[in-house]
């Protein structure tokens, strides 16, 4: 009989957590039999009752807890999650993200912990903020208490190291990255021609432009956007899209450069992206800080070039694929390469994005998540 593992994850599978989490289930399914305890709150799930899914429940079994917040999850998740353990009682128990680290100590002494780490943390990113000096004391401290720890990239782990020091570094842990939907995210049969890139994008409203760049990211200032709207100020003939909330802050910047070739589209299929990636001339990638970023990766998948900042985890895996500009803040750099690839110059090592995409399928993505959890459990 395979072992039990518990996954917890407080976010739905629409955002990637819950992605990762369904792949997690996947990669783990033929040594472990995985159960998921979604965390539920109002603001990521909508309806107070177990809903359908596009995943495939036949491999795990689904657990729910609700709370009005994660704020409020904050003591009325332990004792559920405790209950839980106590009756299912896994082998490990597998914390999706640090934020969660609260609850580590609930089931220690009951099951192994794991913790998954994948990007920088709070307090460093907004030291004078309160909220996020409270956030990083009382939810993501306790993380270090965990068994083991797994990374999205090298980058992430040597930031969890300066974070946290030896409690978490002198751990067991490996990088096991994060993989991509190859069955989403792959290059068509045909590379769309000009006609047909430009008759995709009229379905969006996006008419009259010489070439289409792409941006997928949130709106945090360590995405950089404004880089990516120097840009669009710099090229008008070109069309520049973004995917991703569209904030005051951002239309504030739109409305005061003019810049009546931004396109903003908040909610997407994921097939719809699929198609902006593969009709797109590029997607720009300037990030100054990124735990992984996959959004150029699975733009690459689908044949579409890509241009990334020379920064943390976005040149882990880009450098040599694809081109860095450094420092990430320099627009014209990225302009420079947004002209030769609209010149027909393919600026991909397509030997080196090839074994990149290896690295990140699915298969390989089990292989390291299950040779980790059989070497340490």
């Amino acid at each position: 009989m395979n072992r039990k593992i518990l996954f917890v994850c407080d976010k739905n599978e629409c955002t990637s957590f819950g992605r990762l989490t369904m792949n997690l289930v996947k990669a783990v399914a033929g040594e472990f039999e995985p159960h998921v305890l979604w965390l539920k709150t109002p603001k990521f799930f909508d309806v107070r009752s177990s809903s359908e899914s596009g995943s495939d429940d036949s491999l795990y079994t689904s657990h729910e807890i609700w709370a009005k917040s994660l704020y409020s999850g904050f003591l009325s998740f332990r004792q559920p999650l405790k209950k839980l353990v106590e009756t299912l009682r896994p082998q490990l128990v597998f914390f999706i993200r640090p934020e969660l680290g609260f609850l580590v100590p609930v089931v220690q002494g009951m099951a192994q912990t794991v913790m998954f780490v994948h990007d920088t943390f709070a307090e460093t990113l907004y030291p004078n903020s309160l909220k996020f000096k409270l956030l990083n004391l009382f939810y993501i401290r306790p993380t270090v208490q965990a068994d083991f720890f797994v990374y999205n990239s090298n980058w992430t782990r040597e930031q969890a190291a300066m974070h946290f020091g030896k409690k978490m570094s002198n751990k067991p842990g490996a990088v096991i990255g994060c993989p991509i939907d190859s069955d989403l995210f792959n290059k068509p049969d045909i590379k769309p021609s000009t006609n047909e890139k430009k008759s995709f994008a009229r379905k969006f409203g996006i008419k009259n432009f010489d070439g289409m760049c792409l941006n997928v990211s949130l709106d945090e200032p360590r995405k950089n956007i404004e880089t990516y709207f120097e840009m669009a100020s710099r090229r008008p003939n070109v069309a520049f899209v973004r995917i991703g909330k569209f904030s005051e802050r951002l239309r504030e910047i739109v409305n005061v450069k003019k810049l009546y070739n931004v396109f903003h589209f908040s909610e997407l299929k994921a097939n719809e992206l699929r198609d902006f990636y593969r009709n797109a001339d590029l997607i720009v990638y300037p990030s100054l800080l990124e735990g992984f970023g996959l959004p150029p990766i699975e733009a690459v998948a689908c044949g579409t070039p890509a241009v990334g900042a020379a920064t943390s985890a976005v040149k882990e895996n880009l450098e040599g694929v694809c081109p860095l500009v450094d420092p990430p803040t320099d627009a014209e750099a990225y302009v420079r390469i947004l002209d030769r690839v609209l010149a027909g110059e393919n600026v991909v090592d397509e030997n080196k994005a090839a074994a990149l995409l290896d690295h990140c399928s699915m298969k390989s993505f089990s292989k390291r998540v299950v040779e980790f959890l059989n070497s340490n459990s």
